[in-house]
């Protein structure tokens, strides 16, 4: 029998209601009220917040991380333990949580440190995150200058992400056009995963250093290098802020791992279709 990966969801996969269908599960709900005590009303806004109010940085990346572990916690329970995880941008905090790798309250609480940096971050620096799709990475990564557009996800062969300024939108969204692809404005509030965010990334490490990382038990697949997560966590997971993620790569690497069987953990079904178009 193959092995099983989980894969836990990224910002953009939100939205309104999530994880209200396993809100009652014991693990899922000490987890709930832990978050609570912490940033009240988190649950609420969660469960119960618009569309449009997910979408904000500031509540996109906590919520995301509850449903996410949640639905991992069920998961669990039903399919037994995964051999291995990967979180997609700010799911990775959530997954190295499940893989025992952070606590859940110093997880949580990294999240909303991370949350508030990037909130920060988007009023600093303005842009917005466009999925090109049709047109192969090494096309996408030759229409990006580098200065106002950077590719920020490989997600497949034919579907890559790109962190765009504001004042380049309407150009680049021109130039993906005019090479036979086509961009997509995802529902994110800006650019993300490119070196812009050097100095909250930076900050972010920071943070991490104060809070105690174990050894995870299971491989934790990182963004930045496709790799299972070793060395130096912290570097790792704040490095990921400011650089592209791997997720083709991450799946290929799992695949020659021998895992046959992955499971999307979080709303929707985002990363298992990216899995199956390659």
């Amino acid at each position: 029998m193959g092995r099983v990966a989980f894969l836990f969801a990224g910002q953009g996969a939100q939205v309104p209601g999530m994880a209200g269908d396993v809100k009652d599960a014991p693990k899922v709900k000490k987890l709930f009220d832990l978050a609570e005590s912490i940033r009240p009303g988190i649950v609420g806004a969660m469960l119960n917040g618009t569309q449009e109010e997910l979408n904000r940085t500031l509540l996109t990346q906590p919520t995301m991380f509850l449903a996410d572990l949640a639905y991992a916690y069920v998961k669990e329970e039903e399919l037994g333990a995964p051999d291995c995880v990967c979180g997609f941008s700010v799911g990775e905090v959530p997954a190295l949580c499940f893989a025992g790798v952070l606590s859940e309250e110093d997880a949580f609480r990294a999240i909303v440190k991370r949350a508030e940096l990037m909130e920060a971050y988007t009023e600093r620096v303005k842009g917005c995150m466009i999925a090109v799709v049709k047109l192969p990475p090494e096309r996408v990564e030759a229409l990006c200058d580098g200065k106002d557009t950077h590719p920020a996800n490989y997600n497949g062969a034919l579907q890559t992400v790109v962190a765009c300024k504001q004042s380049a939108e309407e150009e680049f969204a021109a130039k993906v056009k005019e090479a036979g692809g086509r961009a997509m404005k995802l529902r994110v509030s800006g650019m993300f995963h490119c070196p812009e965010l050097a100095p909250e990334a930076e900050e972010f490490e920071k943070f991490l250093r104060g809070l105690k990382m174990n050894a995870p038990r299971m491989d934790v697949y990182a963004n930045l290098t496709a790799k299972p997560y070793e060395g130096d966590f912290a570097a790792t997971l704040a490095r990921q802020m400011c650089s592209p993620v791997r997720f083709t790569d991450t799946v290929a690497a799992m695949k020659a791992r021998g895992v046959e069987e992955f499971v999307e953990v979080g709303p929707g079904k985002v990363l298992t279709g990216l899995v199956q178009r390659g």
